[in-house]
């Protein structure tokens, strides 16, 4: 077992005990069974126990766990402090809260640059590549269709007018070829006429029978029905005779007038084919420049909403550059603020714990330890103790402890500033044996 008998804050006198038993080791506060964790008000944390006790454990603490506890014991410069030492002009362009995590704010605010610079690039080249299109597109002139159509209209009317006029006309040789036909049936009809009553016959030619005056009067009677019909027939013949007569007549006078109709059909449908394949040429031309004029309209449309969101994406660059601009100087300004903070509690010894990589303005966790500038591992023995010593008494001053400071190999140092809390000393001593000396 161990036993230490120390004095409070309180100048209330305790009995600290250390026992080792079969179940494991055992603490005892003035006989009674206590945890480690209970001496923390006596004595602090291991860590701080440990760095004010055994001079040169300090320095051989982790950068974060060295952080944590200096930052238990020591005010840092607050989010507040900080911004007032940013220009005022890029004070605006950093986050208010007071829990800002500067260098993920920064690598966010890189990651959108980077999108963005990706942006302005796309619409650069796709401005460029219609710009380019633009120069390359020369628009004919517009032609006024619609005296052509309405020319080609008109004529179309005058063609189907033309027809009608035509199918009205019935040509001569028509009505030629129908006189005859009707002068020949009525020729037939000539020679039937007055054969029905010629060949009456009282005989019958078959049987060499006389036939009977009542079958005589009938077949009288039937051919003279028969020859009546002829008549009649020649009659409304020679009517149709005499009508087609005059229509010839009457087609022979409109023959030239029917013929200038033809002739003129015929140069009207030649002055449509021209005017339609003119007017088909005409559309042609129009629809082209009519597409060209579109793809123009489109691309400057293209270049016009580009342009504004390319000044857009523009404007937000300037913003997040400023911003990390703001960023990058809030960092060097912590870390030196941070620095500062250490250094005004200690006379010869300086501690950084964060440091600005130059690279990416973001602040690298660090644990560098100087003694009158130089690096802890370059100073001597003498020198590690009283920057031990320094480092133990701000401990205890900040955290309101007196606690005891042990110094090994203190043979390696003949003067140094006496802390005002319990002080042992190890030291080697030439052919003299172990022995422990109190000093008063």
């Amino acid at each position: 077992l161990v036993e230490v008998t120390f004095v409070d804050n309180a100048g209330k006198s305790h009995l600290l005990r250390r026992e080792m038993q079969r179940s494991g080791s055992v603490i005892y506060l003035d006989d009674i069974p206590v945890k480690e964790e209970e001496l923390y008000p006596f004595i602090g944390t291991p860590e701080i126990f440990l760095s004010t006790f055994m001079i040169g454990y300090f320095h051989r603490l982790t950068p974060k766990t060295a952080k944590e506890l200096l930052m238990g014991i020591i005010p840092f410069p607050s989010h507040i402090n900080i911004m007032k030492k940013v220009e005022e002009g890029l004070r605006q362009y950093l986050p208010e809260n007071e829990d800002l995590d500067s260098n993920s704010f920064l690598k966010q605010k890189r990651s959108e640059l980077r999108m963005i610079e990706d942006e302005i690039k796309r619409l650069q080249e796709i401005l460029s590549l219609t710009e380019e299109r633009i120069k390359s597109i020369k628009p004919g002139v517009l032609i006024d269709e619609s005296e052509i159509k309405k020319k080609l209209d008109a004529l179309e009317e005058r063609k189907v007018n033309l027809i009608k006029l035509s199918a009205q006309s019935t040509s001569v040789g028509y009505l030629e070829g129908k006189l005859m036909a009707i002068r020949r049936e009525i020729g037939n009809l000539e020679k039937q006429k007055g054969t029905f009553l010629n060949q009456q016959q009282k005989i019958c030619p078959t049987c060499k029978q006389p036939v009977p005056e009542e079958e005589l009067q009938r077949i009288v009677e039937k051919s003279k029905d028969l020859e009546r019909e002829i008549i009649e027939r020649i009659e409304k013949l020679e009517s149709e005779e005499k009508e087609i007569i005059e229509r010839v007549d009457d087609a022979k006078e409109k023959h030239n007038e029917s013929k200038a109709i033809h002739e003129e059909l015929s140069s009207v449908e030649q002055e449509i084919r021209q005017f339609r394949t003119e007017y088909e040429k005409v559309l042609l031309q129009n629809q082209a420049v009519n597409s060209d004029l579109k793809f123009l309209e489109e691309s400057r449309n293209t270049l016009d909403t580009n342009g504004k969101q390319l000044e857009k994406l523009r404007s937000e660059r300037y913003k997040i550059n400023r911003t990390i601009t703001a960023v990058s100087q809030y960092n060097g300004i912590k870390a030196d603020l941070q620095y500062e903070s250490v250094r005004r509690s200690l006379k010869n010894v300086s501690i950084r714990l964060q440091r600005l990589n130059q690279s990416t303005n973001e602040l690298r966790d660090c644990f560098e330890i100087l003694y009158n500038g130089r690096e802890y591992s370059q100073i001597s023995t003498s020198e590690t103790i009283r920057a031990g010593l320094e480092i133990s008494s701000f401990i205890n001053k900040r955290t309101g402890l007196k606690l005891p400071v042990f110094i090994d190999n203190a043979e390696s140092i003949t003067r140094y500033e006496k802390p005002d809390t319990q002080v042992f000393e190890a030291k080697v001593m030439k052919d003299a044996p172990l022995t422990v000396t109190d000093r008063g």
